[in-house]
C-alpha cells in the first residue's frame, strides 16, 4: 500500500496533483476520497497537517510514482540530508584512515625497536622476565595489528552499507 506524507498541503483537494495524473471525474475523486478516508480515520482530510503519513488504498485511479510520495519542499529537504551525510560519511572515512596509518606506523616502530638487539639490560642479555614482558608486548602489538585489519574490514562493510542507503534515499527522491 502507498503513502503520502503531506508537505505544505492544507486539504485533500490540494493533495490532487500528487494522486491523479491528468484530469479525473468527480465520481473518481469522490471514490478516491472516501477510499483514503476510511484507510486514515484518524486524519482530518479539510485540515491536514506537515508530515501527516496518509495511507492509500490500491486504486486504478490513483497514480502515485512512488510507493510514498512527497512533496517537493520534502524531496528538497531529504536531499539536502542525503548531500550531508554523505559528506559527513567521507570525512569519517578520511578521519578514520589517517588514525589508522598513523595507528599502523606506531605499530611498526614499535616492533622495529623491540627486534632490536640492545634492547634489555646490558650484561649478557635480557633476562628472562624482560624477554617474556617483551614477547607479551609484541604479541600485543601483533593482536593490535589485527585488530585494525578488522575494523578497516568493517568500516568498508558499514560504508557499502550506508552509501546502498543514501543511494536508495536519492532514487526514492527521484
Amino acid at each position: 500500500m502507498a503513502v503520502i506524507i503531506v508537505g505544505n498541503e492544507k486539504n485533500f483537494a490540494a493533495l490532487r496533483p500528487r494522486l491523479f495524473s491528468g484530469r479525473v471525474s468527480n465520481a473518481v475523486v469522490r471514490d478516491v476520497t472516501d477510499s483514503i478516508a476510511a484507510a486514515n480515520p484518524h486524519v482530518d482530510l479539510q485540515k491536514l497537517e506537515p508530515g501527516t503519513v496518509l495511507t492509500v488504498p490500491e486504486s486504478t485511479h490513483v497514480s502515485l510514482r512512488s510507493d510514498i510520495s512527497l512533496d517537493d519542499a520534502t524531496k528538497q529537504f531529504l536531499g539536502g540530508v542525503a548531500d550531508s551525510g554523505a559528506d559527513a560519511l567521507e570525512e569519517l572515512l578520511t578521519a578514520a584512515r589517517v588514525a589508522e596509518r598513523e595507528a599502523a606506523a606506531e605499530r611498526k616502530q614499535v616492533l622495529a625497536l623491540l627486534g632490536r638487539t640492545d634492547v634489555g639490560p646490558s650484561r649478557g642479555g635480557p633476562d628472562k622476565a624482560i624477554a617474556d614482558d617483551l614477547e607479551a608486548v609484541r604479541k600485543a602489538v601483533e593482536a593490535d595489528e589485527a585488530a585494525a585489519k578488522q575494523r578497516a574490514a568493517a568500516l568498508k562493510e558499514a560504508q557499502t552499507g550506508w552509501t546502498a542507503e543514501l543511494t536508495a534515499l536519492r532514487e526514492l527522491l527521484g
